[in-house]
């Protein structure tokens, strides 16, 4: 809606014309002062809500408040988003931890800096007719792409319910982001995907079938880091430290439940859902598995470490501590911050 001053507001005695030159100026300042910081571009290769920390620090100034304009960037697969950075079209990826390790192996020299999902979370979905983890034998499953993030949650999924896709004759289908796997199962074109917490909630009040409740299974949790280049943490540590400093104060803020409305409405705009109350699930669910310090743990690569060594002998070569660069979050906190 466009907004009319009346007669009076507009003669000459008006204050409008100052607050509207001074609202300009402030404008163009913040825009300036954003222009002239380094631009640090961190790429995402999921379509869930895991991501909103870094959407909350690029999109309310966490990141500009230690000097560094960061760009958060979708990409539709977690190699895909390697990718980008092996390209050097990006300085870092938001990543899970088979993705890294897919990554270390093929002779990529990366590091993990920062760990934000300390767990497992989302929920292995099927349709209705599917009861039991038995009726998934012979059947489909959607994924984002092989050996992205989604695929984890998927092999970690089948691995908790005694299932092997060679022995039990399952196919995995390559469908894309999360609403298209959707589609996939209520057109009946797979019968089994995991979905991440905001868009298996629809499913379940339809009900289709929770075959696995991630968060609250038993298994060994699937990180999500920040990962980068080992050389780029030698170079320009000044630099990595307030990219994670303002992940660590996007985090801190995301965390307090007053800040819970922006929250949502950030959620909500950037998983492209008609209402902020859609994202509530999603919200609850990365409460419950963000990591507060931003500490990378090393547990949290090792389960998913055993299951990718069994088709990948380069693996077997590697451990999964290697990988973890934990030295500037370790400053962090020991600086008192």
């Amino acid at each position: 809606m466009t907004f009319k001053p009346s007669t009076e507001l507009r003669r000459c005695c008006s204050p409008w014309p100052f607050f509207f030159a001074l609202i300009v100026a402030n404008l163009t300042t913040a825009y300036s002062f954003a222009q002239n910081l380094p631009l640090f571009r961190i790429a995402v290769g999921t379509s869930g809500e895991k991501p909103s920390v870094l959407w909350i620090g690029a999109e309310h100034g966490f990141y500009r408040k230690h000097g560094v304009n960061v760009e958060v960037i979708f990409m539709r697969s977690g190699p895909l988003s390697i990718s980008a950075l092996a390209s050097g079209d990006v300085q870092m990826v938001f990543a899970p931890s088979n993705t890294v390790l897919n990554a270390a192996s093929g002779g990529l020299d990366v590091v993990v800096v920062g760990e934000i999902v300390s767990r497992p979370e989302g929920d292995f979905m099927a349709r209705p007719e599917i009861k039991k983890a038995e009726d998934l034998k012979g059947k489909q499953i959607a994924i984002q792409s092989i050996g992205g993030g989604g695929w984890a949650n998927n092999m970690l999924a089948l691995d908790y319910l005694n299932l092997d896709p060679d022995r039990d004759q399952i196919r995995f289908i390559v469908l894309g982001d999360q609403p298209s796997r959707i589609q996939a199962l209520e057109t009946g074109r797979a019968q089994a995907s995991w979905m991440g917490s905001t868009f298996s909630a629809p499913l379940k009040k339809k009900g289709y079938t929770v075959l696995v409740d991630m968060a609250r299974a038993p298994i060994s949790y699937l990180g999500s880091y920040l990962v980068t280049w080992k050389l780029f943490v030698r170079q320009d540590p000044k630099l990595l430290e307030a990219v994670l400093k303002g992940t660590l104060d996007a985090m801190r803020f995301v965390l307090k439940p007053e800040n819970k409305p922006i929250v949502l409405q950030t959620m909500a705009r950037n998983l492209r859902l008609n209402r902020p109350e859609d994202a509530e699930t999603g919200y609850e669910a990365i409460l419950a598995v963000y990591s507060a310090d931003l500490r990378p743990k090393p547990e949290g690569m090792r389960k998913i470490h055993s299951i990718l060594a069994r088709s990948n002998p380069k693996l077997q070569k590697l451990k999964p501590e290697e990988i973890i660069e934990d030295s500037l979050i370790r400053k962090i906190h020991d600086s008192g911050y």
